[in-house]
């Protein structure tokens, strides 16, 4: 069931009746759409709309929609862009509900073209119309026929992947390849670019909830209803239905570029990653890869094994090499053959072979056609390994005719028809031009994928293992907010005061150092004895954010008389170095001895709102930048997740002699800042916890230093 606020795409993804405004008698953009609705069997009525002709490709050409003989349900635009906008509320008028506009010039192309994206976005908003696009491909509906799709497709192959694409020419090459290449069939295809009306994530609600679509695939500029996102998601995982995803954006080159494309706004990649990560959206990271990922998951759904230990077999000593190279990289285990399985390959395999993992099936394999199926049957039995991976090149053969691939082909169905729980795959070493349809075809009918490139062939089969642990994992519910949570000052705007900020932090369970702040330098002697020698001296100023840059912090204070110059010291230091700044005093803090420091924070994203930084901290922050980021609501699990990520993690759980640090309170911590920001995610700007001071297991840990900012 779709969540709240769902939109029904179905005249959109299914329409009943199609007019193609712009088809004309030469093969434009808008032709193309009539031509592919008949080659591909669409079922419904097909109105060509242009005055200047009575008929396009045999079909009966009107001036109007007014003209057609019945009201269309769906509308393809590929007229000028300055056109559409009148044309598509006339059309509304009519009683269209969809339009796909193949037009490009609206918001990619400056102030003039935002005005007409605007204008498109006011009719979806206001009017309920349904838009695809500007700037797209449009819609195929494969088992319909229902092509409201501009590019030329060879042939098509239903089956259960869709594709939802921003960019037209990348939607059209995923999913030709797929199904010429691969044989890997689709539900959808789905080219949606400046999304002025129907976004992304609607056509993921839509592909969640359809009956004949297994696997989504998206190749993702930007966002048009991001807080929708993960919802969608989670209901993708309750029917098991994995959504693979290529984010572009990670640089600032690439973001311009994508603004010039589409006009998309894209989050900061490392909250986007995070967003995907914690809503099981496999991110991949190369359109190969997307494609290994899409063809393995589209045939691996029967696979039930837990485990994940992999053998691979090739005829090339080489790719052996690479691949154990490769599976080092990307974390796969390739665990050595079990012992009945080494004497049984060695009893009939050449003196010179090496029975392990990888497997060199020699040269003897493309000799002696007795031995390739002798060595899958072993493998096939050995109850070490989990999946097998079979090496052979499947390029279109030479006119010598000479393709060993087929033969093996025909064996590594038989035996897979036979009936095993492993999973079984095969893949080409690189990429490589056109694939031997007489190989491809006869594996995906036996639910064998293939897949090209060793290095994708591995993060493919990793992206599927990580899937399918994020699947067994429990549902986590969303932490609850504070029953009585304090508001934040009256109009409060930019950096808390020390004492605001305090309370803030209290209130959401971040422990903090004992701190006692002093107007003067006699107050702050009475509050180091209160708080016990030696201590830290800091300033108290709301306009000052790193203190230490200003020589705003003493260390080591271990009497009165230290005290008592440490706050004189500073306050001239800092008044000369930042003269502008209110100062309110200084905060007197106890010196912690030991610990590991980490900064906890809270950064904002455009898109996705706050997010929660977690990384080694003090002052080589900035230097060592090893961080892990989470979107609220954040539980203790992900808590402890998001800390196992760090790349100095082995420092925390004790390294070299280096006592355990205190992990779990230092989570507790993080689902604390968690709680805070989610429950003033509409006015928290930023804030930083440097250093947070994890001490020994079983010790807890300690905010030394902060800084809160908000406002509208």
């Amino acid at each position: 069931m779709r969540e709240p606020g769902a939109r029904d795409l179905a005249p959109l993804m299914k329409p009943r009746s199609v007019a193609i405004i712009g088809a004309s008698q030469r093969m434009s953009r808008a032709t193309r759409v009539v031509r592919n609705l008949q080659q591909f069997g669409y079922r419904g009525r097909i109105f060509p709309i242009n005055p200047k002709y009575g008929e396009v490709l045999g079909l009966p050409c009107f001036p109007d929609l007014a003209s057609t003989p019945e009201p269309a349900e769906s509308v393809v635009v590929g007229i000028p862009a300055e056109q559409v906008p009148p044309i598509l509320g006339a059309a509304v008028d009519s009683g269209v509900r969809a339009a796909v506009v193949l037009s490009s010039g609206f918001a990619e192309a400056g102030p003039a073209g935002q005005a007409r994206q605007a204008a498109l976005e006011h009719l979806a908003a206001e009017r309920g119309l349904l838009i695809c696009g500007p700037n797209c491909y449009g819609v195929f509906n494969i088992r319909l026929g229902a092509a409201t799709f501009s590019a030329d497709l060879a042939e098509v192959r239903a089956g259960g992947v869709a594709v939802v694409s921003q960019s037209g020419g990348f939607s059209h090459a995923i999913a030709e390849h797929l199904m010429r290449q691969r044989a890997v069939g689709l539900s959808y295809i789905v080219s949606c670019g400046n999304q002025a009306g129907v976004g992304v994530e609607d056509y993921v609600d839509f592909l969640v909830e359809d009956e004949e679509t297994a696997v989504i695939g998206l190749f993702v500029e930007g966002f048009k209803r991001p807080e929708r996102l993960r919802a969608v998601a989670a209901r993708a995982r309750a029917r098991g239905k994995p959504i693979v995803a290529l984010k572009v954006g990670r640089s600032e080159n690439a973001r311009q570029a994508m603004l010039a494309h589409t006009g998309s706004l894209a989050g900061a990649p490392e909250i986007v990653e995070a967003v995907f990560k914690q809503s099981g959206i496999v991110q991949v990271g190369s359109i190969s890869e997307m494609i290994d990922t899409l063809a393995l998951m589209s045939m691996a759904g029967g696979y039930a094994r837990k485990g994940w230990r992999l053998a691979v077999l090739s005829g090339l000593g080489g790719e052996c090499g690479n691949l154990s190279d490769v599976a080092d990289r990307v974390g796969m285990e390739l665990p050595p053959l079990a012992a009945p399985t080494v004497e049984t390959l060695r009893s009939f395999m050449p003196d010179f072979a090496n029975p392990r993992n990888p497997l060199d099936g020699t040269g003897a394999m493309y000799e002696n056609p007795a031995l390739f199926p002798r060595v899958i049957d072993v493998l096939l039995h050995d109850e070490m390994i989990d999946v097998i991976a079979f090496n052979t090149r499947v390029n279109v053969p030479p006119a010598s005719g000479w393709a060993p691939a087929r033969n093996y082909t025909q064996t590594l169905c038989e035996a897979v028809r036979r009936g095993t729980d492993r999973l079984v795959l095969c893949f080409n070493s690189f990429a490589a031009g056109d694939l031997d349809q007489e190989v491809i075809r006869p594996l995906a009918e036996a639910g064998v994928p293939f897949l090209e490139g060793s290095e994708t062939a591995l993060l493919a089969l990793r992206n599927l293992r990580a899937y399918r642990a994020f699947l067994d994992r429990p549902v986590a519910p969303g932490p609850a907010k504070p029953a009585t949570a304090a508001g934040l000052p009256t109009g409060a705007a930019g950096v808390l005061s020390g004492g605001e900020a305090m309370r803030l932090l209290h209130e959401f369970g971040i422990p903090l150092a004992q701190t006692h702040r002093a107007k003067d330098a006699e107050q702050a002697v009475l509050a180091a004895e209160a708080v016990g020698y030696p201590v830290v001296l800091k300033i108290d100023s709301p306009d000052i954010l790193h203190k230490s840059d200003v020589g705003g912090v003493r260390l080591g204070c271990a009497d009165a008389t230290a005290v008592r110059e440490g706050v004189r010291a500073m306050l001239e230091e800092v008044r000369r170095r930042a003269a502008a700044a209110r100062l309110e005093g200084v905060l007197v803090q106890r010196m912690l001895a030991g610990g590991t420091e980490m900064i906890v924070g809270v950064k904002r994203d455009p898109l996705f709102g706050p997010a929660v930084v977690c990384g080694f901290g003090g002052i080589f922050v900035e230097v060592l930048r090893d961080v892990a980021v989470r979107v609220p609501p954040l539980d203790r699990a992900e808590a402890l997740a998001m800390i196992a990520e760090l790349r100095g993690v082995a420092l925390l759980r004790g390294a070299r002699g280096r006592p355990a640090a205190d992990i779990d309170a230092l989570a507790d911590a993080l689902v604390g800042v968690a709680r805070l920001a989610e429950t003033h995610a509409a006015s928290l700007r930023a804030l930083d916890i440097n250093p947070l001071v994890v001490l020994d297991e079983g010790w807890g840990a300690i905010a030394v230093d902060w800084l809160i900012e908000v406002g509208e």
